[in-house]
């Protein structure tokens, strides 16, 4: 269709040239035929060129009908591709959504938030030093190192590693003389009477 109305403006817009041509032409009869003394002749050639001007205007009301139309068409053209290109942004649109819906992606934007603020705090403990004193200073330091030795004995413990056991410390050699028990029994002993023995009946 938007073929046919460019062909029709094409033929419409040619014969608009030759009737302007024609006009011309006309006219310029009409004056030699006045000048010649010739004034039905050129009566009648301002009649023809009457009728020339009055179909230019025709073909002129034609040709802009006809160029509104194919401006119609094309803009009619382009609001599909508009409408098809909508279709396919909704599509796409639609197919993102049902890959995240709006519970995940409301999810995400506080996961995101938090961990602004977890930057922002950091930022703020280290510009500010936590607004903590001397005592919550070596508090901390006490903590990182149980923290250290708790790590180190989880590392021994997971290696293997037992802990030497202790050794009981052992008694001092003593530097002077033992008494002996031999001379004691035989002191102990003297001035006793050993007991007889007792003679049994046959």
């Amino acid at each position: 269709a938007v073929l046919d109305l460019k062909n029709a403006r094409d033929r419409l817009q040619k014969y608009r040239t030759k009737l302007d041509a024609d006009e011309k032409k006309i006219l310029e009869r009409a004056k030699k035929s006045k000048a010649a003394g010739d004034e039905k002749g050129a009566l009648i050639l301002l009649r023809l060129r009457k009728h020339k001007l009055k179909e230019a205007d025709n073909v002129n009301a034609q040709l802009l009908t006809v160029l509104e139309m194919v401006d119609t068409i094309a803009g009619k053209e382009n609001e599909k591709e508009i409408v098809a290109a909508m279709r396919t942004g909704k599509d796409a649109l639609k197919a993102l959504h049902d890959e995240m819906g709006v519970d995940e992606i409301l999810d995400l934007m506080d996961e995101v938030q938090e961990g602004n603020e977890v930057e922002k705090q950091i930022s703020d403990i280290i510009a500010q030093g936590a607004g903590m004193d001397a005592a919550d200073e070596s508090e901390v330091e006490r903590e990182l190192e149980e923290l250290e030795r708790e790590m180190a004995a989880e590392a021994a413990e997971a290696a293997g590693e037992a802990e030497p056991a202790t050794v009981p410390s052992m008694p001092e050699v003593p530097t002077s003389k033992l008494p002996e028990v031999g001379g004691a029994e035989k002191e102990e002993g003297v001035g006793e009477a050993r007991p007889g023995r007792v003679a049994v009946a046959s």
